[in-house]
């Protein structure tokens, strides 16, 4: 029989434990995975944050996904040491399921996406793939009228990397290092680090529906990859659509 009553201290031990089998993680993601098993609501989990960050036990990291819960050392030190406080059948529960959802979760924070309505009424997804906290790639495409946009953010995570594959791969080829051709109207290039260059591309620059920046870590290459750009990206703009709706059906 459930217990009508958990204690408050339990309700934030449980989320120290939560997190330390997560990983770092958005409060909605820690919200998901608590409700998913009936471990805690919304409001509950709200108040337990609250006084945990106050006793310096969770850290909130920036990422684009929305603020990182992670453990401090005290937040480490409380669970080390009072995590019997949390009965086994819930600490069982946790260990059981987290590790799908800590898999999850790295794919969502790794593959962020989000969308906004432009003043014309169609709809814009930006689409970004993340290595820690450095952009391998960062898309703005302008959708089909028709076009679910919820539901494609959800799908870019699985089509993510080979957007990025075929994005590289497409610019890249014929790649000669000797060579720097001169930049198009449709591209721009900005040394954002001692062994970076961060490439702003766009389909039309009047009316661009495709916007593409692309780190790379040569300028002789950054170069080829523009002058390539104004013939590719008509194909890649497809191809990216075409990934995400081949994802919608997986």
């Amino acid at each position: 029989m459930e217990r009508k009553h958990i204690p408050e201290t339990e309700n934030r031990l449980t989320i120290l434990y939560a997190l330390r089998r997560l990983g770092p993680a958005t409060g909605m993601q820690l919200l998901q995975f608590l409700v998913e098993l009936d471990l805690m609501n919304y409001f509950t989990l709200q108040l337990s944050l609250s006084d945990l960050k106050e006793q310096g036990q969770l850290t909130a990291v920036s990422h684009p996904l929305g603020d990182l819960l992670t453990l401090t050392q005290q937040g480490e030190y409380a669970i080390e040491s009072f995590a019997h406080h949390i009965p086994l059948s819930r600490r069982q529960l946790m260990d059981t399921k987290a590790p799908l959802w800590r898999e999850r979760f790295r794919t969502e924070q790794l593959a962020p996406a989000d969308s906004f309505t432009l003043q014309d009424g169609r709809v814009c997804l930006r689409l970004r793939l993340l290595e820690g906290h450095a952009s391998l790639l960062d898309i703005l495409i302008t959708l089909p009228r028709n076009a679910p946009p919820t539901f494609l953010e959800k799908r870019w995570r699985v089509a993510a990397q080979a957007v990025y594959d075929a994005v590289t791969l497409q610019l890249s080829q014929g790649f000669e290092p000797g060579a720097a051709p001169d930049l198009p109207a449709s591209a721009a290039m900005e040394q954002t680090g001692s062994q970076e260059w961060t490439l702003s591309l766009v389909d039309s620059t009047e009316h661009p529906t495709l916007t593409l920046l692309l780190p790379l870590a040569d300028e002789a290459l950054a170069r080829h990859c523009a002058a390539r750009w104004p013939e590719q990206c008509e194909a890649l703009r497809s191809h990216i659509l075409q990934e995400l709706n081949n994802s919608v059906n997986e």
